[in-house]
């Protein structure tokens, strides 16, 4: 674990420079993969009054969303029924989530935080995550209070679209006795809880990771503006023009996510079949927190193997491995283990993980469960850690796979199985159950 700061003004901590993943240039060809984006549709999109009014623009939106199809059934995407329904249920949650951009919108004027949902998933999500976020103005101060609560890690990060440019580890801020905090986003530079609002920032983020799903509980958070009057009026409940424009956005916006995600799994096929790059994934320019390093891979195996992941662990507030599908999206983790993190893994005795994906549970307790896909993605993450090793990898033969492991690796039953899934089941209900 690395030693605490000094509580008192945040520190401006930046990435580091390492290179970062060959795939994540694809992440800038088309930047209307932004879910961001959305929220300037008025500035981009295609749209007026009368195109809403005489039905057109609902038209193309449709007809638009339909030939998204075509992706998921094009060659290069894995063709099993189990694929293909995470395809069109992907296409079908990336517009829900895109709709609800162009019907809540945003207002930096009156902000609030809003929370994800279970279903909220691309970029290959963090099981162990609630994650949530108030849209900001640059030129604007603003008040955040909160409850710290039990839940294991607790980060802020401040946004230009997916680019970030601040983390905080809440446990760095001053609390009081009973976990309250409480800090100002923006305006000039002052003593105590600060955390700056560079140009071009957009969004506060908020992410809660949870390490004993059993027992952690989430914390709250509210914020408020304070430099003055609210600059702009509350938007109309509906502007036809808006909402025209925010429909040609959504479509946009489909088209460019679906074809960045599925580019970045094709490259991540081809280049990192059953292995962990030797490069970080992304860094801050693509949305992780500064004080985190993680590694995206892909797996593909037969019934009869199993991908073997070995990895000495460090000393890290946080650390997971997680599976995800073709479309870099997490499994069902609340009714399957396809996720691990430090909490819930037994490291062997000497300090090394020994994580293992196959079709079938394999009796042990570090199985990562790839809930009948057989091939996707895979992520380890290293949160706020003394160092960020790459983990090894391996196919074995499935039944030679006890023989890889040590000796004194425990079994897991299948009663013992189902009631750690219940467990997990339970967690997540609580976890997404209420507003904070």
């Amino acid at each position: 674990m690395t030693a605490p700061r000094a509580p008192g003004r945040l520190p401006r901590v930046t990435s580091k420079p390492d290179d970062t993943d060959a795939t994540s240039e694809i992440f800038s060809r088309d930047d209307r993969w932004l879910p961001s984006r959305i929220l300037t549709a008025d500035d981009w999109a295609d749209g007026s009054a009368g195109d809403l009014v005489s039905g057109a623009a609902w038209r193309a939106f449709t007809e638009r969303i339909g030939r998204a199809a075509d992706e998921v059934q094009a060659s290069d995407v894995p063709d099993t029924e189990i694929d293909r329904a995470d395809g069109y249920r992907y296409l079908a949650m990336i517009v829900r989530n895109a709709l609800g951009g162009v019907i809540e919108g945003a207002d930096p004027d009156r902000p609030h935080f809003g929370w994800s949902t279970q279903r909220m998933k691309f970029g290959l999500d963090c099981p162990d995550a609630l994650y949530g976020g108030a849209h900001v103005d640059a030129a604007a101060t603003y008040r955040v209070r909160g409850r710290r609560s039990s839940v294991h890690f607790l980060g802020i990060s401040v946004m230009a679209d997916i680019r970030t440019l601040h983390s905080v580890d809440v446990d760095d801020l001053e609390l009081d006795a009973d976990g309250g905090f409480e800090f100002i986003a923006g305006g000039a530079e002052r003593p105590g809880n600060w955390m700056p609002l560079d140009a071009g920032a957009n969004t506060l983020q908020v992410r809660q990771f949870f390490y004993d799903w059993d027992r952690e509980q989430p914390a709250t958070f509210a914020i408020e503006r304070i430099d003055g009057p609210p600059i702009r009026k509350p938007a109309r409940d509906m502007d036809p023009a808006s909402f025209a424009r925010g429909l040609d956005a959504v479509a946009q916006h489909l088209d460019a996510a679906v074809q960045m995600w599925k580019g970045v799994a094709v490259a991540k096929r081809e280049r990192d079949l059953n292995v962990f790059p030797s490069e970080e994934f992304g860094g801050a320019q693509m949305g992780a927190q500064t004080h985190q390093r993680a590694g995206i891979g892909y797996f593909k195996l037969a019934d009869d193997e199993a991908l073997l992941i070995e990895v000495e662990v460090p000393a890290a507030k946080y650390w997971s491995f997680d599976l995800g599908n073709f479309w870099m999206e997490s499994l069902d983790y609340a009714n399957h283990q396809s996720s691990l993190n430090g909490h819930q893994a037994r490291v062997d005795a000497d300090g090394v993980i020994r994580a293992v994906v196959t079709q079938s549970d394999p009796g042990v307790p570090k199985w990562l469960d790839p809930d009948g896909h057989h091939q996707g993605s895979m992520i380890y993450r290293w949160n706020i850690a003394d160092r960020y090793p790459i983990p090894s990898t391996r196919v074995v033969r499935l039944d030679e796979l006890r023989k890889q492991l040590p000796p004194d690796t425990p079994g897991v039953t299948p009663a013992e199985r189902a009631e750690i899934v219940e467990r997990r089941r339970q967690h997540v209900v609580r976890r997404f159950a209420r507003p904070l």
